[in-house]
C-alpha cells in the first residue's frame, strides 16, 4: 500500500475513533428557569454525563430559546461537578428577554447518549434532548410563573429482582399544582427516540416485570427489574395554574440495574400532617435495613427545606448509621407558609452496598 494512502488511511481512523468519543457521555438532565421580570428569564440547563468521556466533555452548550434565536452558554460550575459511579454534574444557566408574553420552549441537543442503554437500541447514536414549555403570564394580574425545580437528582440504582421506587420529588414555589407522565424520550424537537421501550418490555417481560408512574405523587414503581444494566425513562412534569396548563418540563433520567443479593432500607414515618400556621412540625423517622453489617444513610428534599425564613432541619442526615437509625425532622411554620397545595417531603433512604451507595426506598 503507497505510504500516502497509508497515511490517510490512518487519518481516517483516528478521526473515526475522535468522533465516536466525542459524542458518547449523556446519561440525564433537564432544563429549569425563573421569571426574573415581565418579559426575562433566567435558565438553568443540568445534565448528568459520563466522566470518563472526557473527550466529550462539554464546557459550552447551545440553548435554544423557544423564539427563533439560540445562544451557547458556558458551564457555570468550573470542569463540572464529579460524583462516585462515573457520573458528572454540569450546570449552564443564562438570561434571556423575549419580545413579548406568549408560550415558548427551551430546549437542549447534544451528542450523544451513553452507549449500550438496555431500552434504547444503538443508544450511543442516538441524541440528547431535553425541553421545557412555559408561558410568560400577565404578572400584573396572573403573578410571575416559575418552573418547577426537581428536588432528587435523576440517576438512581436498582437490584435485579427488587423492587424499585423513585420520586423526582418536583416543587413549585409559586404554588402551582403538578401532575406526572411517562413519555418517550426525544432526539430532537418533536421527534421522539426511534426503537425505545418501557423498561418494563426489557425481556423477561411479565407479573414480575411492571413498571407504573403515579400521576399525583410523582412515584415510579419497578416491580421489579429483571435484566441488569443501565435503563432510561423520561418523565414529564405538567403545571396548572388554576386548573389551566402553563408549564411542562421532560425530564429524561438513568437508572443502573445491578447484580446483589441485598435488600432496600424501609423507612417508618408520618405519611400526612396537617399543621396551623405558627407551630413547629416535629417529628422522627426510623430507618431499618434486615441485611446484616449494612449502613443507611437518610436524607429528605421539600418545599420546607427551601423556605429561608424557617427552614426546615433533619438531624442526623446524610450520615451512614447502623440500623435502626432514627432522625427528627422539624419546622417552624409561620403564616407566610401557608399554601393552597400541600408541601410534600420526600424521605430517601440509602444502603451502603456499593460502598458509596446502594438501593435506596
Amino acid at each position: 500500500m503507497p505510504i500516502l494512502l497509508k497515511r490517510i488511511l490512518f487519518l481516517f481512523l483516528c478521526l473515526s475513533t475522535q468522533l465516536y468519543v466525542y459524542g458518547t457521555h449523556n446519561r440525564a438532565g433537564e432544563i429549569t428557569y425563573q421569571q426574573i421580570d415581565e418579559l426575562t428569564i433566567r435558565a438553568t440547563i443540568t445534565t448528568y454525563t459520563k466522566s470518563s468521556s472526557e473527550g466529550a466533555d462539554r464546557d459550552t452548550v447551545e440553548i435554544f430559546w423557544g423564539d427563533g434565536t439560540s445562544e451557547f452558554v458556558m458551564r457555570t460550575n468550573g470542569n463540572g461537578d464529579r460524583q462516585p459511579n462515573d457520573i458528572k454534574i454540569n450546570y449552564y444557566t443564562a438570561e434571556h428577554t423575549y419580545p413579548g408574553r406568549g408560550t415558548y420552549t427551551l430546549a437542549m441537543r447534544d451528542p450523544n447518549r451513553v452507549k449500550d442503554i438496555l431500552n434504547i437500541r444503538n443508544s450511543v447514536n442516538i441524541p440528547f434532548f431535553i425541553q421545557t414549555q412555559f408561558t410568560l403570564l400577565n404578572t400584573q394580574f396572573q403573578g410571575v410563573n416559575n418552573s418547577a425545580i426537581l428536588l432528587q437528582a435523576p440517576i438512581d440504582f436498582a437490584c435485579a429482582g427488587q423492587r424499585f421506587i423513585h420520586n423526582p420529588n418536583a416543587f413549585d414555589i409559586d404554588g402551582d399544582s403538578l401532575s406526572f407522565q411517562l413519555v418517550t424520550p426525544f432526539q430532537e424537537r418533536g421527534v421522539v427516540v426511534p426503537d425505545y421501550s418501557p423498561v418494563d418490555q426489557v425481556r423477561p417481560t411479565g407479573d414480575n416485570n411492571i413498571a407504573t408512574l403515579d400521576p399525583t405523587t410523582g412515584d415510579f414503581v419497578w416491580d421489579a427489574p429483571q435484566t441488569q444494566g443501565e435503563y432510561n425513562i423520561t418523565i414529564k412534569i405538567n403545571e396548572y395554574r388554576d386548573g389551566v396548563f402553563i408549564n411542562s418540563i421532560i425530564r429524561d433520567m438513568q437508572i443502573f440495574v445491578r447484580a446483589c443479593d441485598n435488600r432496600p432500607p424501609e423507612i417508618e414515618s408520618i405519611d400526612e400532617i396537617c399543621v396551623v400556621a405558627g407551630e413547629e412540625v416535629t417529628f422522627d423517622v426510623i430507618v431499618t435495613d434486615d441485611d446484616e453489617g449494612q449502613r443507611v444513610s437518610l436524607s429528605a428534599t421539600g418545599g420546607p427545606f427551601l423556605d429561608i425564613n424557617n427552614q426546615a432541619e433533619l438531624s442526623p442526615a446524610d450520615e451512614y448509621l447502623l440500623s435502626p437509625s432514627v432522625s427528627t425532622f422539624k419546622w417552624q411554620t409561620s403564616c407566610n407558609d401557608i399554601a393552597e397545595e400541600p408541601y410534600r417531603i420526600v424521605f430517601r433512604a440509602v444502603d451502603n452496598f456499593f460502598d458509596t451507595t446502594g438501593l435506596a426506598t
